[in-house]
């Protein structure tokens, strides 16, 4: 979690949606300046998450749990409000018609939660090819490899529902195209994509992987720079400080003496209630702060040493020395697919 958070702040990510994070159940974490989404199943298997900035928490109005292979946020934003869907598509082991299931899925939350006046972005692990051929305004002609029929079943999902694949239309290097690397970069093949809608594509300014992004995994951040502005949603007041209670405790009976006499010395003879009250408000408060005082906010220890932080520097520097001069060539067949972890 450490490594993933100072990727994410190094690459100025504020969104990662995360396949395979292998936690049970749902719910959210808070780590420092990040903020976890998850949505996991009874066993530590698969599972996806939205990690969020807290500049981007603010603008969260709503969770969308679905299952372990779906989840999404909705964002106020300016024009319009966003709503974002991390998936994570079965395996090619997996029978077709799972994964047409999980397309329902989808088209389900679509069709529910991204109604009237709004942007939708679909990011994840799709495990299917697109392949490097334009078709209609769906796919671009910078994509890698040839289609296989998973990819047409994604194409198919957008066709229907009028989104793009967004990185096939971003000419870059090769090294930039592939998101996933087969055990020795034996092969290099690109599975991961983001989807936006066509009618909005003129926000996503850029699309490429980052190579040499570590977080130990085999697959590489794929990073979209899409132009928006959030809105900062109030939800509460700042939390007051609270009184010492543990010090509170050892004084007990001098905190109790002198109220009582503090307290015995309020005339009582007015008949304004609310004179009273306020009275006996101001004797309470004053011997508190007197006595007590407010709790100091403790610092919470970090877990991560400056050793570990050395050691994921020193991973991150040979992560791709070893296969820099590899040749990413077009695949004949079907990628293998292995278990594996996306970021």
């Amino acid at each position: 979690m450490e490594n993933l958070k100072k990727e994410m702040q190094k690459n100025a990510v504020s969104i990662l949606g995360v396949s395979k994070v292998r936690w049970k159940r749902q719910g959210e974490i808070r780590s420092g300046d990040y903020t976890v989404y998850y949505s996991g199943g009874e066993h530590a298997e698969k599972g996806v998450a939205i990690v969020v900035h807290k500049r981007v928490v603010r603008s969260v109005v709503k969770k969308i749990v679905y299952n372990d292979r779906i989840i999404a946020i909705k964002l106020k934003a300016e024009p319009i409000n966003i709503l974002m869907i991390q998936a994570y598509m079965p395996r090619s082991e997996h029978e077709d018609d799972e994964v047409e299931e999980l397309y329902g899925v989808n088209e389900e939350i679509l069709e529910e939660d991204g109604k009237g006046n709004l942007n939708t972005i679909i990011m994840g692990d799709w495990n299917s090819v697109v392949g490097d051929e334009p078709y209609r305004n769906i796919i671009g002609p910078h994509g890698l490899g040839r289609k296989n029929h998973r990819g047409q079943m994604l194409i198919n999902f957008c066709e229907r529902n009028g989104l793009i694949v967004t990185k096939t239309w971003f000419r870059k290097p090769k090294r930039r195209l592939y998101t996933w690397k087969a055990p020795g970069d034996r092969s290099r093949h690109q599975l991961d994509y983001i989807l936006v809608e066509h009618q909005f594509r003129n926000i996503v300014k850029d699309v490429q992987t980052l190579p040499g992004a570590d977080i130990d995994s085999d697959h590489n951040l794929l990073v979209a720079k899409i132009c928006t502005r959030l809105k900062k949603i109030i939800r509460f007041q700042k939390r007051r400080p609270q009184w010492d209670l543990e010090k509170m405790n050892t004084q007990k009976q001098t905190v109790q003496d002198t109220l009582e006499g503090k307290l015995g010395a309020i005339e009582c003879d007015s008949g304004n209630v609310e004179v009273q009250w306020n009275n006996i408000k101001e004797c309470v408060l004053d011997t508190l702060s007197d006595l007590v005082g407010k709790a100091e906010k403790r610092a919470i220890k970090p877990w991560i040493t400056q050793e570990m932080i050395s050691n994921m520097d020193e991973r991150r520097k040979w992560k791709n020395v070893c296969s820099k001069h590899v040749t990413i060539a077009p695949p004949t067949t079907e990628p293998r697919d292995v278990t594996r972890k996306q970021t």
